[in-house]
């Protein structure tokens, strides 16, 4: 039984392997600029001062599929739930169940005891720290206190305290897209950069507005996942002055009370509505 197992569990890794192969395509700023400006978003109101949109759309050589949900951060209140371990949840049953507007999944975490594996508070007690192993991609926090949340780039773990320390509610990710409006690069090599993924971004623009991004992922033809350059790309695309990417995999997922989960979760390795993973920490948006 245990060879059954373990022979089945190669062969999953090989399916994931084959839908998320590493790219060659170099970003063409001018094309896949004027294909994001052409996409039709849909956008439409889930409450005031907010919006959430979806387009399927050709850029980067690819087809991508992409959810936003954007609001007005002095008119929402934002909120960083953690859940970990046996309480963990969906994303959606998190938004739900604390009568959110909206709700996507958070930070990097041990998918076998469902902790944290990154730097974190609620409610101003520290509830986690950021493990070695996540320093090749955990460079950043996205904070809160009051009503305006924010992106900070820390490059080393002995500044989360102090650089953390007048905000309560803290998640450490990463890396950094965007920071005080320019495009972030990196070298690396890994496949985490290199690979085309499902992907999750936070950000927020110059005037107050907070982007909820999902790439949906590992679904050719429908939805082929971003790698990080073209996630830093997209973030600029919309306007954002700071931006951080979260978990992403099958992780990634965005809900709203108004229409349910509107990207293409990739648990159940169907392009729909219905393949949530059960995550630890959640943003949740409150009206």
């Amino acid at each position: 039984m245990k060879r059954i197992l373990l022979i089945a569990a190669a062969a999953m890794l090989s399916i994931v392997a084959a839908k998320a192969q590493a790219t060659d395509y170099v970003i063409d700023p001018e094309a896949d600029a004027a294909a994001f400006a052409a996409a039709d978003w849909g956008w439409h109101s889930i409450s005031k001062d907010a919006e959430a949109g979806y387009a399927n759309f050709k850029i980067f050589n690819s087809t991508q599929s992409i959810s936003v949900v954007r609001y007005k951060a002095s008119s929402h209140k934002t909120d960083i739930y953690c859940c970990p371990g046996e309480r963990r949840a969906s994303t959606s049953k998190t938004g739900h169940d604390n009568k959110a507007m909206a709700a996507m999944n958070g930070s990097y975490f041990n998918v076998k005891t469902l902790y944290p594996t990154t730097f974190m508070k609620d409610k101003g007690k520290q509830v986690g720290w950021t493990r070695p192993a996540e320093l090749y991609r955990v460079n950043g926090v996205f904070c809160l206190k009051g009503k305006v949340p924010c992106v900070i780039e820390i490059k080393d773990t002995n500044d989360y305290v102090a650089v953390t320390k007048k905000y309560k509610e803290v998640m450490a990710s990463g890396p950094v897209l965007v920071d005080d409006g320019e495009m972030k690069t990196y070298d690396s090599q890994k496949s985490f950069y290199t690979y085309r993924h499902p992907r999750t971004m936070v950000g927020c623009t110059e005037d107050g507005w907070i982007y909820l991004v999902v790439v949906d992922g590992r679904f050719p033809g429908q939805g082929e996942g971003a790698t990080i350059a073209e996630m830093a790309f997209l973030a600029k695309q919309f306007g954002l002055y700071d931006c951080l990417n979260l978990d992403g995999g099958g992780s990634s997922a965005l809900w709203t009370r108004a229409d349910g989960v509107i990207s293409h979760p990739y648990d159940n390795h169907c392009f729909d509505c219905w393949g949530e993973r059960l995550v630890p920490n959640t943003i949740v948006v409150k009206f």
